[in-house]
């Protein structure tokens, strides 16, 4: 079945890692995709494939996950002749996706202003580090620093009395490709009714704040700041983390107090269903930090085997703190096509 995007040309002028992605999705849709490069330099994603986060690998995992779908052309746009090589493909284009800074497009004269008059259904995508107007439009900024650190999101992750957790490369990146593609396609459903482009901004820092929406939003009615919190006095028990006999660890996300008799039988704690101390959410709260310690040593007396089929048979919502390795292999994975074999 063709995809959504199926007869839509994409000319993608960008680098690393969050609008290369972007493309990529717009390419898995149908959308027929051309990345433009310096003939020398290239994507300089090119050559990330040594990061310490990474294991040692046969292919640039990087650039085969963020550039399938596409072609390729090298083009010097700094000359007058490689500009007019790329007009030719935006005359004929649907969408121009870009994030290169600002200024350098200008000097480039692959601003908006400019392809927009040599076609104007043109969809303009570009992606900012910190937004497209204020005092920081054209300051420099990779996901860590812009979608992770500036955000807010690091500063509220994290154990309370230790440093704020860091993030692992790309994840804010992969996040925003998915705000862009969407902007993008709905950039596209708006042509089709009014047959005039329009230019589409996504920046790292927006992305970032919608993904803490809930918490941005609750500072903003309360006034308040966040607080990180501990794992060992988080106030809903039923909501917490722990780790089993042989090391792996679950996360439990229940909220209400109808699961707590259920979790008292699957534990082997029935004695502490009535306890004053647990029997309703806000005494728990109240006395959180006790039952977490009881709930440690009842969980390292099982190893994740034991207790995945225990927990199942009564009706927890759980979930294991897999590794990716652990993910991958998941029958669950395969099962809906989460990841897929592709001839390369």
């Amino acid at each position: 079945m063709p995809g959504p995007l199926q007869g839509v040309k994409v000319v993608e002028f960008s680098h690393t890692v969050a609008m290369p992605s972007a493309c990529a999705i717009l390419g898995d849709w149908g959308a027929d995709v051309i990345k433009i490069e310096h003939p020398i330099e290239g994507d300089p994603i090119r050559g990330a494939n040594a990061l310490q986060w990474l294991p040692p690998c046969p292919l640039n995992s990087h650039w085969e996950l963020l550039n399938r779908n596409k072609r390729g052309i090298a083009v010097d746009l700094s000359k007058e002749q490689g500009r007019q090589i790329a007009y030719r493909l935006v005359e004929k284009a649907d969408v121009f996706a870009s994030n290169l800074q600002e200024p350098s497009l200008n000097r480039l004269a692959m601003d908006y202003d400019t392809l927009n008059r040599i076609n104007p259904r043109l969809i303009y995508a570009h992606l900012t580090g910190y937004g497209s107007r204020g005092p920081n439009r054209e300051k420099p900024g990779y996901d860590f620093a812009a979608f992770w650190a500036s955000s807010g999101l690091m500063f509220s992750m994290g154990e309370r009395d230790g440093p704020p957790a860091t993030q692992r490369g790309s994840m804010g990146d992969q996040v925003t490709s998915l705000a862009i593609a969407g902007g993008i396609a709905a950039a596209l459903l708006s042509r089709t009714r009014t047959g005039v482009g329009q230019r589409v901004d996504i920046s790292l820092l927006g992305a970032g704040i919608w993904m803490g929406g809930v918490q941005t939003q609750a500072v903003l009615l309360s006034g308040q700041e966040i607080e990180r919190k501990s794992r060992k006095d988080v106030i809903n028990p039923l909501w917490n983390y722990y780790q089993m006999s042989d090391g792996h660890w679950v996360y439990f996300t229940m909220q209400y107090d109808r699961f707590w008799p259920a979790f008292c039988r699957a534990l082997g704690i029935r004695h502490l269903e009535h306890d004053p101390r647990f029997e309703t959410m806000e005494k728990r709260e109240e006395h959180c930090r006790e039952l977490i310690a009881i709930l440690d040593e009842v969980f390292a007396t099982k190893t994740l085997r034991e207790w995945a089929p225990i927990f199942d048979e009564h009706g927890l919502i759980w979930g294991p703190v897999n590794t990716v390795k652990e993910v991958i292999e998941d029958p669950q994975t395969e099962a809906n096509g989460f990841g897929v074999k592709m001839d390369h």
